[in-house]
């Protein structure tokens, strides 16, 4: 219902197009229009959200809400309190959670505005300008309500699409015709993202270039469609869809991997948010969730670290090791208790050079494992960095794994995968080949997937569609910190992965049908 409201007003604000660069009269009149009320759309995606009390920052809130109780990047303590109840699974199996009305509303909210433009478009002369405007439209529908039937849903490989209710899937405008719908099922829901996918690669072929990494490319409509394939274990489309969207996109070199992940200009990055200064969200970026360096109670007093079993997965050999500090001084527990520093002279020597090699502050907090793959480029500053939606990497560890789940492609598989894995090979060393077949295979991709994903957004939505349980034991996580969030059985059994409809919805909405909540 909170949908129908932020797509029919029109009065006062352009509450159903986020800008505020177009008269409301003429804000869908041409394409070029069309294309400011898109950048509304791109801003949405990581800024500070206008949605009643809802104090979150799109993606830039989400991606580490789908990371950080999914086992891989782990936090050391409480901190500020952030996500201290997302780590013990309180807050996407409570029905009332503010952070459940935020992902519904928000993704729901923006779907209403490409709806805006798509239906608006109806009738116009096609030219590259309103292909490139619809390409990124319907890419956009289709990517917002696989977000939704993911979370709010069970898997399609691991329930029963046909059966299995979904979520609403949203294609108007018209106030008249905006009224409470009910669930689709998991099954036709999927049929209208593979629809709108097909729109928008159709409507990409005859299109005008993207103006940057914010909008939405022909590569990354594929890149979309790889992931949608790849969900619904249509492992054929899921690999040609993969190769097409990597196309063009180099790897990073060590160089550039160590940057700091903070600038959507590296080659590797097919879709981001390009951050400027004065639209920084403060307190709400994402460097602020999860970065090292970002002068934020939130990363100063808890620094993420990485699982320390899949830590002992990555080879010598890997550059991409040197993002995670294995010995990093534990600065909860002091120089006396930490088993790395026989004195108190080394353990703050240690300290001391992580706080200038990284551009901390001496009020950092420092711990074993600790991550140094996001750094800000003003380290110790709370000025703004760029968000990642989707890199070229992730596309050949789609390819690789597709590839290895069909008969008698293992060879194909273990030339995609080793593509990255030589990319991530520190100079002069020998790779590290992946060489084994099968299900093992599989395996070993996978953990390719984690290691070079982490803190991307990926790993919840993996357990999901992998049907993969939760057990932090040897993790180096704190039982007492993750409570209920340290062990949980996979998916396909346990109905506390669903994400809970928001009770306000249930309430508003007669056709809505609440998840079932499970015992934690």
């Amino acid at each position: 219902m909170l949908v129908v409201a932020s797509v029919s007003c029109s009065e006062d604000t352009l509450t159903n197009l986020p800008t505020d660069s177009v008269a409301p009269d003429n804000a869908l009149s041409s394409p070029e229009n069309m294309i400011a009320a898109l950048n509304g759309v791109h801003r949405a995606m990581y800024s500070q959200s206008d949605l009643g009390d809802y104090n979150y920052a799109g993606e830039s809130y989400i991606m580490p809400m789908l990371d950080f109780p999914a086992g891989d990047m782990l936090h050391s303590g409480s901190g500020n309190g952030w996500f201290k109840y997302t780590l013990k699974w309180l807050r996407h199996t409570n029905p009332n959670s503010g952070d459940m009305a935020f992902v519904w509303y928000h993704y729901y909210h923006l779907i209403g505005n490409v709806n805006n433009i798509i239906n608006a478009a109806e009738g116009m002369t096609d030219t590259p300008a309103l292909s490139n405007v619809l390409g990124q439209a319907y890419a956009y529908r289709a990517w917002l309500h696989h977000r939704l039937v993911c979370l709010f849903a069970k898997n399609y490989i691991h329930g029963n699409p046909s059966t299995d209710l979904g979520v609403p899937i949203m294609l108007k405008t018209d106030p008249a015709e905006l009224v409470g719908q009910a669930r689709e099922t998991v099954e036709n829901v999927y049929k209208q993202i593979e629809k709108d996918l097909a729109a928008s690669l159709a409507y990409f072929e005859n299109a005008d270039d993207p103006n940057n990494k914010s909008h939405i490319s022909i590569n990354v409509a594929n890149g979309i469609a790889a992931r949608v394939a790849l969900t619904k274990g249509d492992y054929v489309a899921a690999a040609t869809y993969a190769n097409a969207a990597r196309s063009g996109y180099s790897l990073m070199n060590e160089a550039d991997y160590k940057i700091g992940f903070n600038s959507v200009n590296l080659s590797e990055v097919m879709w981001g948010a390009e951050v400027v200064d004065s639209q920084t969200n403060y307190y709400y970026s994402w460097f602020y969730y999860q970065g090292t360096n970002f002068n934020g109670s939130q990363n100063r007093s808890n620094p993420k670290f990485i699982n320390h079993n899949l830590f002992a997965e990555i080879s010598d050999t890997d550059y991409r090791k040197d993002m995670w500090l294995e010995k990093a001084p534990n600065d909860f527990v002091g120089w006396e208790a930490d088993p790395n520093y026989a004195t108190k002279e080394e353990f703050n020597a240690a300290f001391y050079k992580i706080v200038k090699d990284y551009n901390m502050t001496t009020s950092f907090y420092t711990n074993a494992y600790m991550s140094v793959k996001f750094l800000n480029k003003d380290g110790g500053t709370i000025n703004p960095d760029d968000v990642f939606y989707m890199r070229s990497s992730e596309m050949y560890l789609i390819e690789a794994e597709a590839l290895a789940m069909q008969e008698g492609k293992d060879v194909e598989a273990q030339n995609v995968i080793n593509e990255l894995v030589t990319a991530r090979t520190r100079s002069g060393e020998t790779p590290a080949l992946i060489t084994t077949t099968g299900d093992a295979l599989v395996q070993d991709i996978l953990i390719q997937r984690r290691i070079e994903l982490w803190g991307e957004g990926h790993r919840w939505l993996d357990m999901l569609r992998l049907d993969l349980a939760l057990d932090l034991t040897g993790s180096g996580a704190s039982s007492t910190l993750y409570q209920k969030g340290y062990s949980q059985a996979k998916p396909s059994v346990n109905n506390n992965w669903l994400f809970q409809i928001p009770q306000e919805e249930v309430d508003a909405n007669p056709l809505m049908e609440p998840n079932p909540v499970a015992e934690l």
